[in-house]
């Protein structure tokens, strides 16, 4: 098997798509009625939309597994990996839509608001998204005004892994499962430090890394464990079943389970190993129960689930302001059918036009510096 086929695999791309729409059901399902104390059902949607949140974490296991997989993969064929090309890919599939996000909101904004004679003043400094620590800009309390920029923050996270990730697995060299592992007790030591702030909680990179740590073992086992990794989770589909359903669950019970000084320790491992369970049924269970990747339209949206996630805000904004001005954004109908399906429609639209106006540019250049499959990262 070559590595063009190793590094491909289907069903992820709908993994993409399936968190990506986690978290924008979180975020279009939180915008408020004018009238909506007038109906019971409201509290009980806004609470569990607060849950869509989990859908970053995902994107992290899932960002965890496929980079490791990478490197490691690239590691075993050649005998080592180009740090130098890694950090190429990664700026061309990233920073092209990132700072044109960052020029938008800092430069553009400022121009566009006082022609509708409204002002706009971008409180967060320009400094955090230069430098991708934005999370570190929420704990120390600028929250953007600009909604785009607020997504910036989970950017910030995955860059600052990419960042030191390919030196850490070379100075582990051959350690690199005992790397994973501290990876996960850094996590859990950071988030017990960190009890009393629960904003470095929810946005410090260690309080989160084990995302990473998890996606980053099942990389591993993958390449060094695969037959025993497939033997292992190739049990019945009830089995299977009974997971998905406790998953369920959990994702509807989530406020209620994850209360508690060390539930909050656990919270961030727990749910890396939940999400990391679906990306090994998904990948290499034989015996799944479904697939992911089944549907083309639904992988053809996971290809593009990077525009997705970083437009969403400016799809709902956009929706919102179109519903209200035709005064459709009045029930409960209008807001939990009409209003999230009109944002993804011009969520998607906007993610195309980016897809194929600024990304498909870069990511043929990528090709240049990788001789991976270009749908699987």
């Amino acid at each position: 098997m070559n590595s063009r086929t190793k590094l491909f695999f289907p069903n992820l791309d709908a993994l993409r798509f399936i968190a990506f729409l986690v978290v924008f059901l979180s975020h279009v399902l939180l915008i408020h009625l004018a009238n909506e104390q007038l109906f019971s059902c409201t509290n009980f949607i806004r609470r569990q939309a607060h849950t869509g949140a989990l859908g970053v974490n995902f994107f992290f296991v899932l960002s965890g597994f496929l980079i490791t997989y990478l490197l490691l993969n690239e590691k075993k064929e050649a005998g080592t990996f180009s740090v130098f090309k890694f950090y190429v890919r990664r700026i061309l599939r990233i920073w092209p839509v990132y700072f044109v996000i960052v020029i938008f909101s800092f430069v553009v904004l400022p121009l566009i608001f006082p022609l509708f004679n409204k002002t706009f003043i971008e409180p967060s400094p320009l400094i955090f998204y230069l430098t991708f620590t934005a999370n570190f800009a929420f704990i120390a309390g600028y929250y953007p005004h600009s909604s785009l920029l607020i997504i910036l923050w989970s950017i910030a996270v995955e860059e600052q892994f990419y960042f030191f990730w390919p030196w850490l697995l070379k100075f582990f060299k051959q350690n690199i499962l005992l790397l994973l592992i501290l990876i996960i007790v850094v996590n859990v030591i950071a988030r017990v430090l960190l009890l009393d702030n629960q904003k470095a909680l929810y946005y410090n990179t260690l309080s989160i890394i084990s995302d990473f740590g998890i996606g980053g073992i099942i990389a591993y086992l993958s390449l060094y464990k695969i037959e025993k990794l497939i033997q292992f989770f190739s049990v019945s589909k009830i089995y299977w079943g009974i997971f998905y359903v406790g998953l369920i669950v959990v994702f509807f019970n989530y406020e209620f389970l994850f209360t508690g000084n060390f539930m909050a320790v656990i919270e961030r491992p727990v749910l890396g190993l939940f999400f990391g369970l679906i990306i090994i049924d998904q990948c290499f269970n034989t015996k799944r129960i479904f697939n992911a990747g089944r549907f083309t339209f639904i992988n053809y949206l996971g290809k593009i689930s990077y525009g997705l996630y970083c437009f969403h805000p400016l799809g709902i904004i956009i929706a919102k302001d179109v519903l209200d001005y035709f005064n459709i954004f009045t029930t409960p109908l209008q807001s939990f059918i009409v209003f999230p399906m009109f944002s993804l429609l011009l969520t998607i639209l906007i993610a195309t036009i980016s897809y194929f106006a600024i990304e498909k540019y870069f990511l043929q250049k990528r090709q240049k510096f990788s001789s991976e499959n270009s749908s699987t990262i």
